[in-house]
């Protein structure tokens, strides 16, 4: 009898070693899973990363498309004749000259149109009338024609004075 316990005890062992190992295995082959899947799911997220760095510059290069240099043009006249400041409304100068071939580019102002042939004011440069708007803080004209140049450049503009 001891003899026979003595079989069963060491079938026992020997059954419990190999669950024991192969628990193990199957343990570290889960392991491995879960690592393979882990870089699986870090690589995707490295890519929405991508994506999403990427998604931001499509949309401003959207946005910008969608509002006209006519309509930014408005924008920056009322930027600087509502400006808080002197030195800020020097910056939305600058950044809408930007926008024109020369500092020097002719302004004409429509005063008054009956029919077809509108009345202008007194022709100026695109310097002085943005100068024009931060000293008076009134801006009561808006874009009506631009004139461009071959690199996209303002090099006339017309303003419609609106009252």
């Amino acid at each position: 009898m001891t003899k026979h316990i003595h079989n069963i005890s060491s079938i026992a062992m020997v059954t419990l070693v190999t669950l024991v190992v192969g628990f193990s295995s199957c343990k570290s082959q889960k392991k491995l899973t879960e690592i393979s899947d882990f870089e699986k799911v870090a690589q995707s997220d490295d890519e929405s990363t991508e994506q999403v760095k990427e998604e931001p510059k499509e949309i401003k290069e959207t946005v910008a498309k969608a509002v006209s240099k006519e309509d930014r043009l408005n924008n920056y006249f009322g930027a600087i004749a509502t400006a808080s400041s002197v030195n800020s409304a020097n910056a939305s100068i600058q950044e809408a000259l930007a926008m024109f071939n020369s500092s020097e580019a002719p302004v004409l102002i429509v005063i008054y149109k009956a029919g077809s042939q509108p009345d202008y004011d007194e022709p100026t440069t695109i310097s002085k009338y943005l100068n024009y708007l931060k000293d008076t803080k009134n801006n009561n004209a808006r874009v009506e024609e631009a004139v461009y140049d071959a690199i996209g450049r303002i090099k006339e503009l017309v303003l419609k004075k609106s009252f």
